[in-house]
């Protein structure tokens, strides 16, 4: 009996995670990457800022991964959002923007890591995993140095 307590493996539920952008061919493109990794249960798709609170709220998602520039309620103000109705969602946001501005304002919203779309497959999906556990706020003042840190733990 002892032996076979040693052989349990501790299975983790996927993370749930709601895709926010209004790029159709991104947002799908995004869902097919998540898709193929069962670590990852992609439960939705939002185009629109207001669309992600409410799906937020409904889905229950562990992580958001959300776009920067949209119109209307941008990512900025959806983050902010989405943690006033979920405070234990995990957002990051993935976006085309270097800016440090950007960052900032992404912190300050309540955003836990900064994701340019150029970053590597299978470093979003490592982020994905490893802020849905808990990993701290991956934040720097230089750009760049999210991506390039990303699927690394210090």
């Amino acid at each position: 009996m002892k032996q076979a307590r040693n052989q349990l493996r501790v299975v983790r539920a996927p993370v749930r995670v709601l895709i926010v952008d209004d790029h159709a061919l991104f947002a799908e493109a995004l869902m097919l990457t998540l898709g193929i990794d069962e670590r990852i249960d992609v439960v939705g798709h939002a185009a629109a800022g207001a669309e992600a609170v409410t799906l937020t709220r409904t889905l229950r998602p562990d992580v958001v991964l959300m776009d920067l520039h949209m119109p209307g309620m941008d990512g900025i103000q959806a983050t902010k959002a989405v943690r006033r109705v979920s405070p234990r969602v995990r957002v990051v946001m993935v976006t085309a923007s270097a800016s440090p501005q950007c960052r900032q304002w992404a912190r300050e919203a309540g955003a836990v890591r900064y994701v340019t779309k150029d970053t590597p497959a299978r470093d979003l999906l490592d982020t994905v995993v490893e802020v849905a556990a808990g990993a701290p706020s991956l934040f720097s003042p230089s750009p760049g140095r999210e991506t390039a840190t990303l699927g690394r733990t210090a």
